[in-house]
């Protein structure tokens, strides 16, 4: 490490450091999600036997249904943060065991916006709300 560049030591430092908040981000929001949901709704992370998962999937089983989440460090919007909510199979898979999917969302940094079906949210407006 010692040897490259500071300008090449300085992108990965960053990308460790953006991957870490990104972890973490995900984990806070899981752990407050789970923390003030009814007994009827279980939140919880679902990954994929052939890669990928859904960040957070919020199971009601009192009506059968669940909402499916991407949570993201990022305060951008990009096509590429959707890629596992617009997979037919994955969502095919997440209703074969949890009922229909009745909201798919991006949690971000960002405004509210709706983008192509998927609602991206404000992650401190939605932790705020959700409490």
């Amino acid at each position: 490490f010692s040897s490259i560049s500071y300008e090449d030591k300085t992108y990965v430092i960053n990308k460790i450091l953006n991957d870490v908040k990104g972890r973490m981000l995900e984990d806070i929001v899981l752990l407050e999600v789970m923390k003030s949901l009814p007994k009827h709704k279980k939140a919880f992370k679902y990954k994929f036997n052939l890669g990928g998962e859904y960040d957070m999937v919020i199971y009601d089983s009192l009506n059968n249904n669940c909402e499916i989440y991407e949570i993201k460090h990022s305060d951008k919007i990009s096509l590429n943060q959707t890629r596992y909510l617009n997979d037919i199979d994955k969502c095919k898979t997440i209703e074969n065991m949890y009922g229909n999917i009745t909201n798919k969302y991006v949690l971000y940094r960002g405004n509210d916006e709706l983008v192509n079906d998927i609602q991206y949210l404000n992650i401190e407006k939605f932790l705020i709300n959700y409490k």
